[in-house]
């Protein structure tokens, strides 16, 4: 399902990071971060389809 791959941290931004996702009741601190990823990566992609034009705006709120 996955394919591994690093990224390196400074470790204060990985300390960080973990607290947080024990804070947030994660099960690690990768799952976490590749849930904030994924945030900000719907964030800064354009949809392409109007499917995805129209779940992102109902996503926030605009359409029922």
């Amino acid at each position: 399902m996955f394919s591994k791959h690093s990224i390196k941290l400074a470790s204060p931004l990985y300390e960080r990071a973990r607290a947080a996702a024990q804070q947030a009741g994660y099960s690690s601190v990768e799952e976490f971060i590749a849930h904030a990823v994924e945030k900000e990566l719907a964030l800064v992609e354009i949809p392409d389809t109007p499917e995805a034009v129209i779940k992102q705006l109902r996503g926030l709120g605009y359409l029922e």
